[in-house]
């Protein structure tokens, strides 16, 4: 009866998005009808904090916990409160594992590759080789502090694009800014915990999709746990990607393996399609598992938005809850939410998942602009768009002047080699790429 009763409400749980998707005004049309709080419930929601997480925000109760995980756009980025020392510590750890180990099947070449100190923000981008074996696989990782706050930017590139991913943490780390708890940029870009990564300002370029992982726990129900993860939506998505058919092909294999499964007594709530805002092709199984011996029947409530790809505002989602919960185990304890008051409680915060308003900063006028000849060096933010060129007479004859965009890092410079003898017969130029003193040489127009 328990998986006829499923399947009925699934059903009905479709028929009736299908029917709701026709009234196109409302800002979540499809989704399903909110769930009504009970008088507990409502105590805890009257007073709501918003949340940022990378481009978006949700509302939680004011009481509510916040908790991170990883985080990455582009690359790897943890900030630690108070513990520039500690980030200090970590870099010089690095630097010493690097200098004390040799590749031993490679000649025997040291594994530290390059140390670079930093001006602003303070730090160093430190480069070597991971595993004695050196088997070409680079990590790169830099360590820079904001007063007594500390950051680290991890990266393990492949060998041809080292460079490049040098590049990048030196544009992270002039982008990135403290942010404190609580605080909801207006910016383009990306929440992360304890800090804010603002997009690059390069016109028609596509902005990053961040890999976000966040959490909640609600003080007044201390079991029941939240969590939304946002990320790339994959091209290549297939039927066996999704939540719906892996729940399906689960309840095969428990029926193939017991048709008496306690599993299959599980009671679905609602099961079907869900739209929160513009997140369109998102589907959702709301349940509650059977007592089972050692483990109480919790809630377990999952949702799967398969996202668009290249668009961030509309990645891959995976929003969960559970109840009765402890020491991260579901089940653990005895729900302290009943039915109702679980399925309320995921209503009204899943329907508040929304992306984050920006405002665009106004074009800078012409009377700003920075005096042609102004000059920048290698990984320092450009200061005006327009055409530069190097400083150096050798580099200024060998590249022709490259237009580089306002906020952009500056390039690397790419120069001709002293070729070898054996290079000379072949007819091969080899090129290196240097750091270089860039200046303003015409502006665009």
């Amino acid at each position: 009866m328990n998986s006829i009763r499923s399947v009925s409400v699934g059903c009905l749980a479709a028929i009736s998005m299908l029917l709701a998707a026709c009234n196109h005004r409302s800002p979540q049309y499809g989704a399903p009808n909110m769930t009504a709080l009970t008088p507990r419930l409502k105590t805890i929601f009257e007073t709501t904090k918003t949340v940022c997480f990378g481009r978006f925000v949700v509302d939680v109760p004011a009481t509510a916990t916040v908790s991170w995980g990883s985080g990455s756009v582009d690359l790897g980025i943890a900030v630690y409160p108070d513990a520039a020392k500690e980030v200090n510590e970590e870099a010089q750890k690095f630097i010493d594992e690097l200098k004390s180990s040799k590749a031993i099947y490679h000649d025997h070449i040291p594994l530290l590759l390059s140390d670079e100190h930093i001006e602003e923000p303070s730090g160093r981008i430190i480069a070597g080789y991971e595993g004695f074996d050196a088997m070409r696989e680079l990590k790169i990782n830099g360590y820079f502090s904001w007063g007594n706050d500390g950051f680290i930017i991890d990266a393990r590139p492949l060998q041809e694009d080292g460079d490049e991913t040098v590049t990048d943490i030196k544009s992270i780390a002039q982008r990135l800014r403290r942010r404190v708890e609580g605080e909801v940029p207006t910016e383009p870009g990306n929440c992360l915990e304890y800090a804010f990564l603002r997009d690059k300002p390069v016109a028609g370029g596509e902005a990053t999709i961040a890999h976000i992982r966040i959490g909640f726990r609600l003080k007044e129900f201390p079991d029941t746990h939240v969590s939304i993860f946002v990320g790339p939506s994959n091209p290549f998505h297939s039927e066996g990607n999704s939540l719906e058919w892996q729940l399906a092909q689960l309840e095969k294999e428990q029926r193939a393996e017991d048709l008496n499964h306690p599993m299959l007594k599980t009671v679905y709530f609602r099961r079907g399609p869900r739209q929160i805002h513009d997140w369109l092709n998102g589907w959702e199984a709301v349940s509650r598992s059977p007592d089972q011996p050692g483990v109480h029947g919790h809630h377990d409530f999952v949702m799967d938005v398969r996202g668009v790809p290249n668009d961030v505002f509309k990645p891959y989602a995976d929003i969960q809850m559970q109840t009765g919960v402890s020491d991260n185990l579901a089940g653990a304890v005895k729900p302290t939410l009943t039915d109702e008051e679980a399925v309320a409680v995921w209503d009204a915060i899943t329907s508040t998942i929304r992306v984050r308003p920006t405002t665009t900063k106004a074009t800078t006028p012409a009377a700003a602009r920075k005096p042609l000849g102004e000059r920048a060096v290698t990984g320092r933010s450009c200061p005006q768009t327009g055409w530069w060129q190097p400083c150096e007479p050798e580099a200024a004859k060998a590249l022709p002047r490259q237009r580089m965009e306002e906020g952009a890092p500056m390039p690397m410079a790419t120069l001709a080699g002293k070729p070898s003898l054996w290079q000379q017969l072949k007819g091969e130029q080899p090129t290196y790429k240097t750091a270089a003193m860039w200046q303003l040489v015409a502006y665009e127009e």
